[in-house]
């Protein structure tokens, strides 16, 4: 979403008729665009807040009391740098769910209050299991009116989302691979041609072919946060017509922003998809999951978390993502015993292909990898984690789901059942001539602090994750390390495995030469990495 708006009567050219893009004047936000009437802040802590926001938003001339953060051009990021420096200045710790919950100066300036009046750690998650477990409940509309017939020829048409992801575009390669089917891609643009384009350019991104897309690939325009994606009632009931399979991939992934922010595209998208699985005729869904539906303190003593135990539990899920996945299989699963076909396979961290190393470059994994180059140093964390190639996550999913009578109903985990050391991933990176110092957490997170408050947040690969890697004053391990998905819990995956069985779908080992390839996608292995100054 732009963060401004500038209007030109003309633009400027060259003299050979092109846009001169340095004479093109520079943004500045303003407030003409927003409805709410201006009110100056009063109170000294309002003032000192307007002042931050002016200068985090990049020189916008006033701000009222009641405007938005994320209307005028805030984003993740900022809010990071925003609370940091509410941190320096009030002495106090706001989460940034605070500022989702209260994106305005009032309404900061209240939790300032409230948290030193206080004297401790302001919280304002309001959201409640009870809420939880009532989005969880599937409409009794969403019903098939027939039976499900199990079609003795292979699919025709099959339909996927998320194919402009990372793993969406693994999927979408193997399903061309191992199909013969048209397969209907769930994409955001303007018009099929720009849909196709999105598709084969994410498919380049990742080193996959992509040049003859065209002959079997169908582009869908909507949006899956959008109730029927975003089509007309009739193009609805077309497409749910004409497609024989469901492979729902699609989801908005963020570790840091809060459950109401992901509902619209993981739970409501989720209950779309259902839809246009009981429409007309029943389509079997195969649902793309997480393992961090079991971030739930129940689980926690368990010895082994089997793919068939109940997923019973809301309370203690950490984050907005594992609370919409959560959601969204309670309601898979309730659309299963209405007659819809249903798989889960619920996925540990991805990472890059164990032979080209192509990966995402921006999630967790390789931020913390870049972020500790840049700050030259490492937590001493005596954790394995569980860390599986994006190829053999992509392989074991469409075999497994072409498998339907002896899958439908399974859920499956797919893990790399060889955890790895986080210290193996700081001696790979040391080998490559980093120089990186082990040092105790505490002492971690304040150099993260201080880097994330002194340092150019652009550039500084952690900065987005500021909330994900420190608790302020806690003094205690970060959250999301303990995550299912990350950490090597002891997670059974025997259906996983009988269902591969005599394939050769064998989940690579994490070794050194699988790990330069991954450093070598991300730019890694030319050092000097570019490191803060």
């Amino acid at each position: 979403m732009p963060s401004s708006f500038v209007m030109l009567d003309a633009l400027p050219l060259t003299p050979n008729c092109k846009v001169d893009r340095k004479a093109l004047p520079a943004p500045h936000q303003t407030r003409f665009v927003l409805e709410e009437a201006f009110v100056a802040p009063q109170t000294a802590v309002e003032k000192q807040l307007a002042q931050m926001w002016m200068q985090i938003l990049g020189g916008i001339g006033q701000v009222s009391i009641h405007d938005n953060f994320f209307e005028l051009g805030g984003h993740s990021l900022l809010a990071a740098q925003l609370l940091s420096q509410v941190r320096e200045t009030f002495q106090v710790e706001l989460p940034l769910l605070t500022l989702f919950e209260t994106p305005t100066i009032a309404g900061l300036a209240q939790a300032i209050g409230s948290a030193h009046h206080a004297n401790s750690t302001c919280t304002l998650d309001t959201l409640t299991v009870k809420a939880l477990e009532a989005d969880a409940v599937l409409e009794a509309t969403i019903y098939p009116k027939a039976p499900f017939i199990d079609a003795v020829e292979e699919p025709q048409r099959i339909f996927l989302t998320g194919a402009s992801g990372f793993l969406g575009a693994f999927l979408l390669h193997e399903l061309l691979e191992q199909t013969h089917a048209s397969i209907y891609c769930l994409v955001r643009a303007k018009n099929r041609e720009e849909g196709y384009k999105k598709l084969a350019t994410n498919c380049q991104r990742y080193l996959l072919a992509h040049e003859n897309l065209g002959s079997r690939v169908v582009p869908v325009i909507g949006d899956l946060s959008q109730p029927l994606f975003g089509l007309s009632v009739a193009k609805f009931r077309e497409l749910a017509t004409a497609i024989d399979l469901i492979y729902h991939n699609g989801a908005f992934v963020n570790l840091i922003y809060p459950y109401s922010a992901l509902r619209a595209s993981n739970v409501m998208g989720t209950k779309e998809i259902l839809k246009l699985a009981s429409l007309v005729h029943v389509k079997p869904v195969h649902f793309i999951s997480t393992l961090d539906v079991f971030q739930s303190p129940h689980y926690a003593g368990m010895s082994v978390i089997l793919e068939q135990d109940e997923l019973a539990h809301c309370q203690g899920l950490s984050d907005g993502y594992a609370q919409s996945k959560w959601v969204a299989e309670k309601l898979v699963m309730a659309a299963r015993t209405r007659g819809i076909p249903a798989c889960i396979y619920r996925l540990g961290t991805i990472i890059g292909h164990s032979q080209t190393g192509a990966a995402q470059t921006n999630d967790f994994i390789a931020r913390l990898l870049k972020g500790m180059i840049q700050l030259s140093s490492a937590p001493n964390w005596d954790l394995k984690m569980s860390l599986t190639p994006v190829d053999y996550a992509s392989r074991a999913i469409i075999h497994l789901s072409r498998q339907q009578n002896a899958s439908f109903g399974k859920a499956f985990h797919i893990v790399n059942p060889q955890a790895v050391p986080f210290s193996q991933l700081v001696h790979e990176i040391r080998d490559l001539g980093y120089s990186i110092k082990w040092t105790n957490f505490d002492q971690w997170q304040a150099q993260l602090r201080q880097a994330v408050s002194s340092g150019s947040y652009d550039e500084f690969a952690l900065s987005p994750l500021l909330f994900l890697l420190t608790q302020w004053g806690s003094g205690n391990q970060v959250s999301y390390l303990d995550t299912a998905a990350l950490v090597s819990q002891a997670f059974d995956c025997q259906n996983t495995l009988a269902g591969l069985a005599g394939t050769g779908i064998v989940c690579p080992s994490i070794d050194a030469k699988l790990l330069r390839a991954y450093f070598s996608y991300l730019g890694l292995t030319q050092v000097p990495y570019p490191i803060l100054a």
